[in-house]
C-alpha cells in the first residue's frame, strides 16, 4: 500500500473557523433625539415580564462552561406574525421546505449509491484508495463522502474539497505528490477572493493551498468566484412554498378549517365572545340531534369552503413542482402530481429519463472534475449506473443474445458467455476465471 504524507496544515475546528467579534460596548449614535414618551417596547423595565425581559442575554459565562450558544427566542411584545431572527439568512428558510430537501435528497441518495470504477481509453482500470473511503478519520466509506459532496453541490451550487494527504512514494496510479486523502468542506466556512491576480481560498484566517483545492460549481457565469445553485432561481417559490407549509401547519394545529360561523349583529368584546362559542359547543352536546337555537341578534353562518381551497393546496403545488423542476426531478418520484400530457412507459423508462435528464449531468460533471484532480492525464473514474436503469429480465436477456451473436471476421464475440454471466452476478463457468472477471468488469 502507498505510503501517504500527512499535509501539514490542520484541517481545524470551530474556534479556528469562526470568528466573533463584541459590538455591545460600542455606542451607536442616534441621528433623531428621542421624543418624552415612556420608554416601551420589547424589552426594559416597563415591559409586563416575559421569557425575553429576563433571558435578554444568555447567562454569565455559559459559552465559557458549556460552549453551547443559547436557542433563539421571540421577544416579550414581538407581534404574533413576526418570526425570529434569519441567523442563517435564506438557507434557514429553505431547510422549513420538504419538498425541497426531498429533491436533494433524493438525487443523492441516487448518486452517492453508484458504484464507481476507472477508465483509460476503454480499458477499466482500478482507482486509488481513495475510491473506497477519502478519508477514513472523518467517514465511513466512499457513500458517506459522496453524499455530503452531492448535498453541498445542489444546496450550494458548488462543492469544495480540499487535500488531506498525497502519495510521497511511486506506488499507486496517480504516482508521486498525488491525492491520496480528501474531505468535503462547507462552502459557508470557505472563503473566496481574487487577490494580486490570484484566486485565494481561506477557511477564518487560514490561506488554503490553491492545490489543494477542488472546487467544482453547480453553474457558472464569466467573474464570479462562487458556483449558483438552483436555490438561486426559484428563491420566490420556495419563500412562497414555506410560507403555506406554516400555514398549512398552524391550520392543522390550531383547530383546522371552521365549518361554521356565528354572527352577532352587535360587537362583542373577547369575553362574551367566548361565553357565546362555549354556550353553543355545549348546547349541541346535549340536544340529542334536535336542531340548534338561535335568537335574539344571534345568526349562524354555514361555510361551503372545501378544504382544498382553504388550504391553497393549488397555489402549493405549483411551487412545488417548480422547485422539482429545478432540481431536475420527475413530480411523481417526490409525491407531487405528474404534469398533464409527460407520461411513461413502465418504471424503467421513468427512471432513465431520470437518469439522462438529471443524475447524468450531476455524476459526469462531478467525475470529470475529480478526474482532473485526482488521476494522471487519460485516466478518468465514472459512475456505475447499470442497477439504476436496469432491463427486466426479458429484455436483458433479448440484448445479450443479440451481442453474442455478433462476430467480428475473426470470430470474436462482442459479448462472451462469461461475459453475460456476470454481467449478470452469475459466476463464470471456469472458477479460475473470477479473480480476472472481477476485475475487467466495472
Amino acid at each position: 500500500m502507498a505510503s501517504v504524507r500527512d499535509n501539514p496544515r490542520p484541517m481545524g475546528d470551530s474556534k479556528s473557523l469562526i470568528v466573533i467579534r463584541d459590538y455591545r460596548t460600542r455606542a451607536i449614535p442616534r441621528d433623531d433625539i428621542p421624543n418624552s414618551n415612556d420608554p416601551i417596547g420589547s424589552v426594559g423595565p416597563n415591559v409586563p415580564q416575559g421569557f425575553g425581559d429576563t433571558h435578554a442575554m444568555y447567562p454569565e459565562g455559559q459559552l465559557e462552561t458549556s460552549g453551547i450558544m443559547p436557542e433563539v427566542q421571540a421577544w416579550q411584545g414581538w407581534p404574533t406574525g413576526w418570526e425570529t431572527p434569519l441567523w442563517n439568512g435564506f438557507e434557514s428558510i429553505s431547510r422549513k421546505v420538504s419538498t425541497l430537501w426531498t429533491c436533494v435528497d433524493l438525487n443523492t441518495r441516487q448518486l452517492a449509491s453508484f458504484p464507481i470504477y476507472g477508465v483509460k481509453g476503454v480499458r477499466v482500470v482500478p482507482l486509488p484508495d481513495w475510491s473506497n473511503n477519502p478519508e477514513p478519520e472523518m467517514y465511513s466509506d466512499w457513500t458517506e463522502c459522496a453524499k455530503q459532496l452531492f448535498n453541498t453541490y445542489q444546496a450550494h451550487g458548488e462543492a469544495i474539497l480540499w487535500a488531506t494527504g498525497r502519495l510521497k512514494d511511486g506506488l499507486g496510479p496517480g504516482g508521486i505528490g498525488s491525492v491520496a486523502r480528501f474531505v468535503v468542506l462547507n462552502p459557508s466556512m470557505v472563503n473566496i477572493e481574487r487577490s494580486n491576480g490570484e484566486i485565494v481560498y481561506e477557511t477564518g484566517k487560514e490561506k488554503l493551498d490553491r492545490n489543494d483545492i477542488c472546487h467544482i460549481k453547480y453553474q457558472s457565469v464569466p467573474t464570479n468566484l462562487r458556483g449558483i445553485g438552483p436555490l438561486e432561481w426559484v428563491s420566490n417559490n420556495v419563500l412562497s412554498a414555506a410560507a403555506l407549509e406554516k400555514y398549512n401547519t398552524n391550520l392543522a394545529s390550531r383547530g383546522g378549517i371552521p365549518w361554521a360561523i356565528i354572527k352577532s349583529q352587535r360587537k362583542l368584546n373577547g369575553t362574551e365572545a367566548r361565553d357565546l362559542q362555549t354556550a353553543f359547543m355545549a348546547g349541541s352536546s346535549n340536544r340529542n340531534g334536535a336542531p340548534a337555537v338561535m335568537s335574539g341578534t344571534i345568526d349562524l353562518e354555514t361555510l361551503n369552503i372545501s378544504p382544498r381551497e382553504m388550504m391553497m393546496l393549488e397555489q402549493r403545488e405549483f411551487d412545488e413542482t417548480r422547485i422539482a423542476s429545478a432540481y431536475g426531478v420527475p413530480p411523481y418520484l417526490v409525491g407531487l402530481p405528474q404534469p398533464s400530457g409527460l407520461t411513461y412507459a413502465n418504471a424503467v423508462s421513468l427512471l432513465d429519463f431520470y437518469w439522462r435528464t438529471t443524475l447524468r449531468t450531476h455524476a459526469q460533471a462531478v467525475a470529470m472534475a475529480m478526474s482532473n484532480w485526482l488521476l494522471p492525464r487519460g485516466t478518468r473514474f465514472e459512475f456505475n449506473r447499470d442497477e439504476f436503469t436496469r432491463q427486466d429480465d426479458s429484455t436483458r436477456a433479448t440484448t445479450d443474445a443479440t451481442l453474442f451473436n455478433l462476430q467480428d471476421e475473426n470470430g470474436n464475440r462482442a459479448k462472451t458467455i462469461d461475459e453475460i454471466r456476470m454481467g449478470n452476478r452469475l459466476l463464470p463457468n471456469n472458477p479460475a476465471d473470477v479473480e480476472n472477471m472481477m476485475g475487467a468488469i466495472p
